[in-house]
């Protein structure tokens, strides 16, 4: 039961509609579509991380009050959109696929999960995490990718390739990652890329992928494990349409998910 829920489209451009939409079908009693809106109270339904999104969500949870935090898909961006209690995504693996969504996400992006690619002779790359999301994490983009490129030199002397990332980004990233020895990043979804294309990922923050990812000091045995399945059934459940938001209670969907899943997270 959600308590006096606000949404915040955070001044955001682009995705406003989003969150208009959200806040209609899960009950909002207010909408503010302004950047760096004040904090009313009770439950919040919060667009990305930049023009006050951030403030809004630790107020939420400093007022003992829950957060749902709205952002690109794992998978399908532009198509679906991400929802998560109290956090930023979800984590961990269920034990098993909850259902077929997942397929029939990536059947209409013309993509599927391919096997472990054990023949890759690829060099190492790097996709950083935004900058934003580095310094919501009290970090830089910057002293990232140095400590992250230092830390991998100890373990091995495979090239390593950086992809910058761009907010639209011009090129597909299967093209660069299919043959990649793995791929190293903080929360990105290009580990979720990764994974869906049989490469092996090492991430050094907690995010969607990092229950299948590899202890950086075994970059040279990554870990090429079972779950990739569960994995994706769990997101693709985790994001919507603007018009599944419109039509259907998101915030009661969520915490359903939340409490079913938790219930059956097993450890790494």
């Amino acid at each position: 039961m959600t308590i006096n829920l606000h949404a915040y489209g955070c001044g955001s451009p682009i995705r406003l509609s989003v969150i208009q939409a959200m806040a209609k079908g899960s009950g909002a009693v207010y909408f503010s579509p302004d950047a760096n809106p004040n904090y009313l109270g009770g439950d919040s339904i919060v667009w990305g991380l930049i023009r006050g999104a951030d403030k809004l969500m630790l107020s939420t949870r400093a007022n003992g009050c829950n957060f749902y935090q709205v952002d690109n898909a794992y998978f399908g961006r532009n198509i679906f959109y991400r929802v998560t209690p109290n956090a930023l995504q979800f984590t961990g693996l269920p034990r098993g696929v909850l259902n077929n969504r997942y397929e029939q996400i990536l059947k209409i992006l013309g993509k599927s999960i391919m096997p472990w690619n054990k023949s890759r002779n690829g060099p190492i790359v790097i996709c950083p995490s935004s900058d934003m999301l580095h310094r919501f994490y009290g970090g830089t983009l910057s002293h990232w990718i140095e400590a992250v490129t230092r830390e991998i030199q100890k373990h091995t002397e495979r090239p390593i390739f950086i992809r910058h990332k761009e907010l639209s980004p011009k090129d597909d990233i299967d093209e660069l990652i299919h043959q990649a020895w793995c791929v190293v990043t903080h929360v990105s979804a290009a580990a979720l890329d990764s994974l869906r294309l049989g490469v092996p990922i090492i991430t050094t923050g907690a995010c969607a992928a990092s229950a299948l990812a590899t202890p950086i000091n075994q970059i040279e045995k990554p870990v090429m494990a079972d779950g990739r399945e569960a994995l994706f059934s769990l997101l693709a459940n985790a994001q919507f349409t603007v018009e599944e938001m419109n039509n259907n209670n998101i915030i009661d969907i969520v915490t359903s998910l939340s409490a079913d899943y938790l219930n059956t997270t097993v450890a790494k």
